[in-house]
């Protein structure tokens, strides 16, 4: 495989990932999941959840020389946040199950600091379902500026033991009553892309 992966849990918008089956100079259906090839990297889409990436993930010769990139989707904790926006994160806590796998708290991610304009750099919590997002542990979380929470960083990190480049795109923001998704599906959509594509350019010139 190339020296780059890219891991993407979904594509919302199909018609960006019918266009990488169609340029992939090989392609492969898996448990569930989407191996492409290219020449400077590959990409596994179509996972959920840290139980069935890391089952992929085993599979992966070489996997500790290759160089990581994750995008993916997120909700918004910092009321901040009003609208879909792509963002790298600078760094991952645990969250629920998650603080039974280390003792360290947080653990830091790779960041493009050359890129921090257009992806703000930002602290992330995994948790390992949704709605667990009580009162309390939104306050929690808000006291130590966590700014997003998803599903697979965390574990993901620790299973790799080392730090990657993560980019996620705001779906909905977290409040005590629940989640609220945003409305503009297609600025979620054009983010996606863009985090997609500013990706792929970097490993293309690295």
């Amino acid at each position: 495989m190339p020296p780059s992966l890219v891991l993407v849990p979904y594509f919302a918008e199909k018609s960006l990932f019918a266009s990488l089956r169609q340029r992939a100079l090989r392609q492969q259906d898996f448990l569930h999941s989407s191996l492409l090839w290219f020449e400077n990297m590959a990409l596994i889409s179509g996972f959920f959840g840290y139980p069935h990436l890391l089952t992929l993930l085993a599979l992966v010769d070489g996997l500790p020389g290759k160089e990581i990139y994750f995008l993916g989707s997120a909700g918004a904790i910092q009321p901040r946040f009003r609208e879909p926006a792509a963002l790298q994160v600078n760094e991952i806590r645990p969250g629920s199950v998650f603080k039974r796998f280390s003792r360290s708290g947080a653990l830091p991610l790779k960041v493009f600091p050359d890129s921090a304009a257009r992806f703000p750099s930002v602290s992330g919590v995994s948790v390992d379902i949704i709605q667990r997002e009580t009162k309390s542990w939104l306050a929690a979380q808000r006291s130590l500026r966590t700014a997003i929470v998803e599903m697979e960083l965390f574990p993901l990190r620790w299973f790799l033991r080392k730090p990657f480049h993560a980019l996620v795109v705001l779906s909905d923001r977290v409040e005590p009553t629940g989640i609220r998704p945003f409305g503009d599906k297609r600025k979620f959509q054009r983010e996606f892309a863009a985090a997609f594509d500013f990706i792929a350019s970097r490993i293309g010139t690295s």
